[in-house]
């Protein structure tokens, strides 16, 4: 029977790793929404958009992709400690970039827009389902042209969102950059 030795690793290095490991995933998954936000742009963009109903999936993927970064990045600047962590400039060793923290913000703004967009979608399509099952419904078809008027100003709403989106892509790569140089530095 062989003896097997445990190595004792510090509670010190144990955090730092983690949070290596949290950051390292943060930065794969930010990069995948990113990818996965460009393809559901560009199939908005395109002269005839794709019906909302075939972007769903891609939506909640981008959706589950935004969590999950969100969830590295919190994980990442919470580092498993309790107490209250310092910011980096009065904490050289463990303190937290303010980078991270922003980039925590950004990430829930992000989804919060992309929840709307899912929401609005899903919404019309059980409109939609309800519509076909009562057509013959006067009141039901008063409420329909009602929301069809509704929906044509919806549209330029959507649009704003994933332009929205977008320039937050733009800001949050500037800030990805940053943090990314910042780590490396560090």
């Amino acid at each position: 029977m062989k003896n097997t030795v445990k190595i004792h690793v510090p509670p010190s290095q144990q955090v730092m790793r983690n949070r290596t490991y949290n950051r390292q995933m943060r930065n794969l998954y930010y990069e995948r929404s990113n990818y996965q936000f460009r393809k559901i742009k560009k199939s908005v963009a395109t002269e005839v958009p794709s019906e909302e109903q075939t972007l769903l999936p891609d939506l909640y993927e981008f959706e589950e992709l935004l969590n999950v970064c969100l969830y590295y990045a919190k994980s990442a600047v919470a580092s498993n400690r309790s107490e209250r962590v310092e910011p980096y400039s009065q904490d050289h060793r463990w303190g937290i970039l303010q980078e991270e923290v922003v980039l925590v913000y950004f990430l829930e703004e992000q989804i919060s827009s992309v929840k709307y967009i899912i929401s609005h979608i899903e919404t019309n399509r059980r409109i939609q389902i309800f519509a076909k099952e009562s057509q013959s419904d006067v009141i039901v078809h008063h409420l329909l042209s009602n929301i069809e008027e509704l929906n044509r100003d919806t549209e330029a709403d959507l649009r704003y969102f994933y332009d929205n989106i977008e320039k937050r892509y733009g800001i949050g790569n500037n800030l990805f950059g940053i943090l990314q140089e910042l780590q490396n530095f560090q």
